[in-house]
């Protein structure tokens, strides 16, 4: 199953989607199907302060407060997303005003490249 760690951040202007992805930005990130307690308490323990969890057949989706500290993670922009392995912060800066857009939506995200099972993320914004 997929867990996909993530916040969203909004302005009059812009939202930002902040995904947590593995593999340099390319994956998404696989777990084992547990618990909550025991999702909840591996996030914490990594440093991910989590607001809730939402589960679906194919992922679990855990929103993150927006005050984490990135500076104790990599983000996509330090590592070569071709070839990295390391886990990182995967942010896309889209306008407000083109938001409701679905055409922009979709060429935005197929654009983006973004691993199967993520794209669900754009019905929370």
């Amino acid at each position: 199953m997929i867990l996909v760690p993530y916040f969203i951040e909004r302005s009059d202007m812009w939202i930002t989607l902040n995904i947590f992805l593995s593999s340099g930005g390319r994956e998404a990130w696989h777990i084992e199907p547990e618990k909550d307690k025991a999702i909840l308490k591996m996030l914490k323990e990594n440093g991910f302060p989590v607001l809730n969890l939402e589960k679906t057949t194919q992922a679990i989706y855990a929103h993150i407060d927006k005050s984490i500290d990135l500076s104790s993670f990599y983000t996509w922009t330090e590592v070569n997303p071709e070839t990295s392995e390391d886990d990182v912060w995967r942010r896309l800066t889209m306008p407000v005003s083109l938001w409701s857009c679905p055409i922009f939506r979709e060429n935005f995200f197929k654009a983006a490249n973004l691993p199967l099972g993520v794209e669900a993320i754009l019905n929370k914004v």
